[in-house]
């Protein structure tokens, strides 16, 4: 892992790429990231990252076919399931209702594979330590191993470590060492053979290593898909997916956020409960004169998804408001907002509530003209004003992480 960490780096920074147009960042670290704990040290390798069962579950890229439950609150591990399969890189675990998919398709090392598979497990089986599995081979459209070798160096664009299962289908998001880039190729769900097939390509400028899939039905269905990754430093992002439907990930919206400035965390695999709040888990990372334990990181992304994701509360205005209600200044805010009245002869007595994405009141304003979201995280809020005769207007403030400045 320490030589393919160096090799990594001697490659990367010979290449230098331009920025991506769709990137946020400020240069400093988010308020809305949070290391949630150090991993085991048994845990050093790993690679995907899933919540089930209302647990969070991680596995490592190499020995044993196993999922082990993460204490979200500190990154210690609590239980482990699986059988004793030995697989060769293992670099994702994605699921359906009834199966887990362990993807043995890592390809980054000095020869380039022949073997890529996915090991199909029933969940009652992984429950009861059965281990019955079934096997999807796979080649690439386009992929001859043998006519392009990498020359001890990962420089190969048919490495993959991210994949969801979406209807009837995998969906596969390589890790290319060369362009940058990842391109999405699909595949069913059903053991057999197959060349997996190119959907489409995004210019992420970095290397996906996971990936998640989140979707709700309300008036219509809602998706996010989420890839993690680093960039030539091993800086960690996220790469968003969203406002589509099913799988036509191509109509989509599409954001690249760099949440963190520090070299050396190789993020790989993201998970989520409910499409606003995520995980990532970074593996071990030694090299030049780093030495990065294992990590767990929490993402809270209501800021750039909870209007998507909850419309009920993004769109609580339900009249628009006359000239005699106030305004809420500044907006968007670092944490303190004033109701301000364009004519001070308007200033009327006002219960003043506050609620957050999930739709839950935060706190209650009374005879006050100040509301200090200061200690929330960022994110879109809604302000409720009800007059004393049971008149009532709604508006929405947006609260800008830490340092955040508006561009």
């Amino acid at each position: 892992m320490k030589n393919r960490a160096i090799k990594l780096l001697i490659l990367l920074i010979l290449n230098s790429l331009p920025s991506f147009s769709q990137t946020r960042n400020d240069g400093n670290e988010f308020e809305y990231v949070t290391v949630a704990g150090i991993l085991d040290s048994g845990l050093s390798g790993t690679s995907a990252l899933l919540y089930w069962e209302g647990e969070l579950w991680t596995s490592n890229d190499h020995g044993q076919m196993k999922l082990f439950s993460l204490d979200t609150t500190n990154g210690a591990s609590k239980d482990s399931i699986g059988c004793g399969l030995q697989y060769y890189d293992m670099e994702e675990v994605t699921q359906d209702e009834n199966y887990f998919y362990f993807g043995d398709f890592g390809n980054s090392n000095a020869y380039l594979r022949h073997d890529f598979c996915i090991y199909r497990m029933p969940k009652l089986s992984i429950e009861n330590g059965t281990c019955q599995l079934d096997t999807i081979r796979f080649t690439y459209y386009g992929y001859d191993p043998d006519g392009s070798r990498s020359k001890g160096l990962p420089t190969t664009d048919y490495d993959c470590e991210a994949m969801v299962a979406v209807g009837d289908s995998l969906y596969l998001f390589t890790k290319q060492w060369t362009s940058q880039q990842t391109t999405c190729y699909a595949l069913p769900k059903t053991p057999g053979n197959y060349m997996a097939l190119p959907k489409f390509r995004l210019n992420v400028n970095g290397l996906i290593t996971g990936a998640c899939y989140y979707s709700q039905q309300l008036e219509e269905e809602q998706c996010v898909l989420a890839l993690c990754g680093y960039s030539t430093l091993a800086q960690p992002f996220v790469y968003l997916v969203y406002g589509f439907s099913g799988t036509d990930f191509t109509h989509s919206k599409r954001e690249k956020i760099l949440y963190c400035n520090k070299i050396g965390w190789q993020t790989e695999a993201i998970a989520t409960a409910d499409g606003v709040h995520y995980w990532v888990t970074s593996e071990k990372f030694s090299s030049i004169g780093m030495n990065n334990p294992p990590r767990l990181i929490a993402l809270n992304l209501s800021e750039y998804l909870a209007e998507y994701l909850h419309p009920s509360v993004a769109t609580m205005d339900c009249q628009e408001p006359e000239n005699n209600w106030p305004t809420l200044a500044p907006n968007p805010t670092h944490g303190i907002v004033q109701l301000v009245y364009t004519e001070p002869s308007a200033e009327q007595e006002l219960k003043v509530e506050v609620w957050d994405s999930q739709g839950r009141m935060l706190k209650q304003v009374v005879r006050g003209l100040t509301i200090d979201l200061s200690r929330q995280p960022a994110g879109i809020y809604v302000v409720r004003m009800t007059t004393q005769k049971g008149e009532v207007v709604t508006r929405k403030v947006r609260k800008l992480p830490a340092s955040h400045s508006k561009h």
